[in-house]
């Protein structure tokens, strides 16, 4: 499989840009060159693993949003919700964040036995 280099580089610069943030604010909080990020941003060059958690870290959201294409085609849903999702928890406070992870769990608890009710049903 062949890394889109060009399409992360794209979701980083639109990330940034979406935090009012610069390309020289950016490269100094994950530790590269500005000329590195703008090659990154560009497609142009490739970066490790470390910079990608760092940018994923700089940028509040989940390496796999960065990675977004690169999932498979089975995959597609759980990452466009999963992207979704990081952004609206990109200006959440920890207090929130917790409140959330509650209510995540809860709902979840939810269709797990709705899901069980409903094959249960079936059956009959």
């Amino acid at each position: 499989m062949e890394v889109d280099y060009t399409a992360i580089g794209k979701r980083v610069k639109q990330l940034r840009k979406e935090r009012n943030m610069s390309q020289e604010q950016l490269a100094e909080q994950v530790g590269v060159s500005v000329p590195h990020m703008s090659n990154i941003e560009t497609g142009k060059t490739k970066f490790s693993l470390p910079v990608l958690v760092g940018l994923a870290n700089v940028l509040g959201v989940m390496p796999d949003v960065l990675l977004f294409d690169q999932v498979n085609p089975e995959g597609k849903v759980r990452g466009m919700v999963l992207k979704e999702i990081a952004s609206q928890l990109t200006d959440c406070t920890e207090v929130q964040m917790l409140m959330l992870e509650e209510v995540f769990c809860s709902a979840k608890k939810i269709l797990v036995q709705y899901d069980r009710q409903l094959k249960g049903m079936q059956e009959d």
